[in-house]
Parts: C-alpha cells; sequence; structure tokens
C-alpha cells in the first residue's frame, strides 16, 4: 500500500471518494488516540506554564515556530476552553478537532476490518496540498502577528 492508502498497481481515483476500504489502518484512530494522549500528559503536568519557552525555532530566531502554541492549545482544550485553544493555536486546535469524527468513523468500522479512506483525484489532490500550504502559512503568519 502507497502513502496515498493505494494498493499499488491500483489506478488512481477518477474523482474523490470517502470509502470504507477493509484491511485499511485506522489512521483516524491512531492520530486521535496521540492527541487525546498529549491532551492528558499537557493536563496533568505543567507545561503549558513554564517560565521558559522548549522551541529552540523561538530562542535562536525570536519568531515562534509553525507549532507554537500548541501546548498551550492542549491544556485549554484538557480543560474544554474552545476559544482559549483557538487563540493559541488556530490550525493545532481545527486539526485536532477534525480528529474527533475521523477517529469516532474509524472505531465504528474497527470491528468489521474496515477503515475509512479518502482517496483524491490528481486535481484534487493538488488542490488539497495547495490548501494545507496555504492553511499552515496563514497559520503561521497570525502566530507571529499575535506575538506567540
Amino acid at each position: 500500500m502507497s502513502a496515498s492508502g493505494l494498493v499499488r498497481g491500483e489506478p488512481l481515483p477518477a474523482r474523490t471518494a470517502l470509502r470504507a476500504r477493509p484491511g485499511g489502518v485506522p489512521v483516524g484512530a491512531l492520530l486521535a488516540a496521540c492527541a487525546l494522549a498529549a491532551i492528558a500528559i499537557v493536563a496533568v503536568l505543567p507545561l503549558a506554564r513554564l517560565p521558559f519557552s522548549l522551541c529552540m525555532f523561538k530562542a535562536v530566531t525570536g519568531l515562534p515556530c509553525m507549532t507554537c502554541g500548541t501546548t498551550r492549545a492542549f491544556a485549554r482544550l484538557a480543560r474544554l476552553d474552545l476559544a482559549g485553544a483557538l487563540a493559541m493555536n488556530p490550525l493545532v486546535t481545527l486539526a485536532t478537532l477534525t480528529l474527533l469524527p475521523w477517529a469516532a468513523a474509524d472505531l465504528a468500522l474497527l470491528p468489521r476490518g474496515r477503515a475509512l479512506s479518502l482517496e483524491l483525484s490528481p486535481a484534487a489532490a493538488r488542490v488539497a496540498r495547495i490548501a494545507a500550504v496555504t492553511a499552515v502559512l496563514a497559520n503561521w503568519a497570525w502566530l507571529v502577528a499575535a506575538g506567540r
């Protein structure tokens, strides 16, 4: 299976489709488990309240890195403070919240040996890559402007 989730030799999809593929890896459930573990760790450990920054990029450049505010966003999500989490890092917060329905679908499909799979046509994949890069850059510009 390739990185795109397609079996090698299988033709590229002509259109975009969301499918429950047999034998697929439940990526949504795995990513959500990692995010929930990180949120739990941040809720227990005072990482968001350290008197210094752990970010080497910020220490060297004085600018926030692209993931700046993630720990603080997770700490606020652990307290169910959605507005606070969005203020710390909007992209990470929205990505984490997007994992919830994906994980729920993967967990529902898991007993049947299936996992959710998004198959993109080449044109849709190109648009998705451009949108992802644009979202990361816009989020970084927001973090710089907000002084994170």
